[in-house]
């Protein structure tokens, strides 16, 4: 029996789809706006997860024109047969729709797209024991006189072209099987039983899974007598939230397992910042209907599960005196908001760092922004970067990015000799901007060191032995519920200047874990509001 940590995929990984080949477990994400798009990992055992490339990387494959534009990518589903990889997605923005990229190594390069239909979201594919494809669904129905938003829809589909059969509704209604909502479904069958499951109640604080059964893939499904059959709904304060959107998966000795979105809050804090990501679940079959988890829960450190046979992972490592660090981002950590500006990483040594051409700012809707991104995995974790190149007609720094209007940077101006560190809150419509003049002429390393409930930015210069403290902003006026949407902070090398600006190069790029979590800290009038011991 073994251990593991929750989320196995930790940072922005929400909507994930699974599919075993071989002794490779296969896993894709949503992205949204961030190119390159959908992430594709490769593990052995559900738990160690490894990037290995990205199924959307150019405008063919996510534009209905080809050409670069708008991109949010939600919900894709990963699927696989006869040495062929197949993923299905939906770019939500406007005049577009839902498309399907192929490729015969999971790593790219994947096709350009095929595009299905226009309507609603969160497609997926299901091939039966025949060869019959079908393609899943959900429906998008405002205004319904009853309130409930539609139901799931099916469909024969050819993938070699793309055509779709008739869609045909297959929930019993025209909602969930528990609440008005249903989305992400997913078609799977186990013995003579076909299971339709989809996600509900919404992916804030009421997400769960439902899940409903018939001998015929279009049904009519039964629902499960113990739905939801995943949600921490009714978990108050527990440090995980919004648990739902699973994906299934068999492995190679018989188990089933689950994965999930969820997302992590801090003791007594309601927001979030590092995004959705991915939880594992092991499910266990009784009476033919899948009991997930801990009666549809789980924990941050799951105990006494047997992982899959192929698994070989390393043990885990004692806890380390200082910090983990990963002092260097490999180029699949990388990721631009919407298409880049042409050319805008020049270089990438891991001797010189990184050297980027310079792009829009962070606000910039008319011009690619000049950023680079890498997701925050832990509410408690150092972005570190020693800034080079500067000049006055640039802003060259780093930020904590979370969208266009929510965002907090420090970028270094340099004007007759001199450096600053400007450090600016963007908060909806309220901007603020704050200089701190930054000492001599050495090396600069400016430093976000995220918490919980701040974010927090310093420069160190003199070889590091002196800190100056550059500014301050409230990480709960970065979270999703401030931005009201799924959003997630991303840690950002910046360089925003005009066209024909020189480049900017960044060294030492790092990443620093806390060792461990830290002691809940329970505040006083907490304290006082509990029953005195009988």
């Amino acid at each position: 029996m073994a251990s593991y940590r929750n989320p196995v995929v930790p940072g922005h990984a929400p909507d994930p789809s699974v599919v075993l080949v071989g002794d490779r477990f296969l896993l894709v994400n949503s992205s949204f706006g961030m190119l390159p798009g959908l992430p594709i990992r490769s593990s052995t055992d559900l738990v160690h997860w490894e990037t290995i490339g990205h199924a959307v990387t150019r405008p063919s494959q996510y534009r209905r024109d080809g050409l670069p534009g708008p991109v949010e990518l939600f919900a894709p589903t990963i699927r696989h047969h006869d040495g062929v990889f197949y993923v299905v997605c939906t770019n939500a923005h406007p005049g577009q729709g839902n498309f399907l990229v192929t490729a015969t190594d999971p790593a790219g390069e994947w096709s350009d797209a095929i595009w299905l239909d226009a309507e609603a979201f969160d497609p997926s594919l299901f091939r039966d024991d025949d060869g019959a494809w079908f393609y899943t669904r959900r429906s998008l129905e405002f205004g319904r006189p009853d309130g409930n938003l539609g139901p799931i829809v099916q469909a024969r589909i050819d993938l070699d072209t793309g055509a779709l059969g008739e869609l045909r509704p297959i929930t019993p209604g025209s909602g969930g099987f528990v609440t008005n909502d249903i989305e992400g479904p997913h078609l799977f069958r186990r013995g003579d039983w076909y299971y339709l499951t989809g996600a509900e109640g919404s992916s804030w604080k009421g997400h769960l899974q439902s899940i409903g059964r018939s001998r015929s893939p279009w049904g009519p499904f039964e629902p499960a007598p113990h739905n939801p059959i995943v949600t921490h709904r009714d978990r108050v304060g527990h440090p995980i939230q919004s648990l739902g959107h699973v994906d299934f998966v068999e492995d190679g000795d018989g188990r089933w397992w689950a994965l999930a979105l969820g997302t992590r809050h801090a003791p007594l804090s309601q927001h979030h910042n590092i995004g959705r990501e991915t939880f594992l679940l092991p499910v266990e079959w009784v009476d033919d209907w899948p009991v997930v988890g801990r009666a549809g829960t789980t924990e941050l450190v799951v105990d006494g599960v047997e992982l899959p046979v192929a698994s070989t992972p390393a043990p885990a490592p004692a806890p380390a005196p200082g910090p983990a660090v990963r002092p260097r981002l490999g180029p699949l950590d990388w990721v631009t908001v919407g298409e880049p500006p042409a050319g805008l990483v020049r270089d990438r040594d891991p001797a010189e760092g990184i050297i980027l051409s310079a792009g829009g700012d962070l606000t910039e809707t008319t011009r690619p922004i000049g950023a680079l991104l890498t997701r925050q995995t832990s509410d408690r974790q150092r972005f570190s970067v020693r800034v080079e190149a500067v000049s006055s007609s640039a802003g060259t720094g780093v930020a904590v990015f979370v969208n266009r209007t929510h965002h907090y940077s420090a970028v270094v101006r340099g004007d007759g000799g001199e450096r600053v560190v400007v450090f600016r809150r963007h908060v909806d419509d309220l901007v603020a901007e704050q200089a701190t003049p930054i000492p001599g002429r050495g090396a600069l390393v400016l430093r976000i060191e995220a918490h919980p409930d701040r974010y927090d930015v310093v420069a160190l210069v003199d070889g590091g032995e002196k800190e100056i403290a550059c500014g301050t902003g409230s990480a709960r006026l970065l979270s999703a519920e401030s931005v009201e949407w799924f959003e997630s902070a991303h840690f950002a090398l910046v360089h925003a200047g005009e066209p024909g600006t020189a480049p900017a190069r960044f060294a030492e790029v790092a990443l620093e874990d806390p060792p461990a979590d830290p002691p809940v800290i329970v505040p006083p009038f907490i304290r006082e509001l509990r029953p005195a011991a009988s």
